[in-house]
């Protein structure tokens, strides 16, 4: 039995194209990936100003956003209602400098006096209007803020510059201080 060949041309087969697409997507979605993870990173960092820095750059930051950070002065601790909102209105203090804040809210759960809070919000010029508040900087100007964070931790440490950090903070209490 013989098979014959059958060797007349035939048509070409149909040339298979590469599939280019897909590695296009995944090199696509990997920058996507990285540029997002990039900007979480940005982003997520907490930058703030201390008091003193952010009176320093008043002019600088205008009526723009920013974070504040300082310790509040307790006698200067206002409690009121501006309509149907609640207002705490108080003054704090870091580096020598007072600002008087005006926050919209609640206050955070852990706020008190002299333990640091960080807040959220932007300058704003003129005296602050809540009803008992005098404030203390006495600069025409009250910072208002709409977020309040304080934090709190265990970590209690005795450094070396302990006594120096006492001694400083007594200082700026004594210059911040109520009467």
């Amino acid at each position: 039995m013989t098979t014959e060949s059958n060797l007349t041309p035939q048509d070409p087969r149909p040339t298979r194209q590469r599939r280019r697409v897909i590695p296009l997507v995944a090199a696509g979605a990997l920058v996507a990936g990285v540029m997002l993870l990039i900007w979480n990173l940005v982003s997520g960092s907490l930058y703030f100003y201390n008091a003193d820095e952010a009176v320093a750059r008043r002019s600088e930051l205008g009526a723009e956003r920013f974070v504040l950070q300082g310790s509040p002065i307790g006698c200067s601790i206002v409690e009121s209602a501006l309509g149907s909102e609640t207002v705490v209105a108080f003054s704090l203090s870091f580096g020598g400098r007072t600002v008087d804040v005006v926050h919209r809210g609640d206050p955070a759960d852990l706020f008190q006096p002299d333990v640091p809070v960080v807040l959220d919000g932007n300058w704003v010029e003129g005296s602050p209007e809540v009803e008992g508040f005098a404030g203390m900087a006495g600069d025409g100007w009250y910072f208002a803020s709409d977020r309040m964070r304080v934090k709190h931790d265990n970590d209690y440490r005795n450094d070396e510059d302990y006594e120096q950090r006492l001694q400083q903070s007594e200082a700026q209490a004594a210059t911040g201080g109520c009467s």
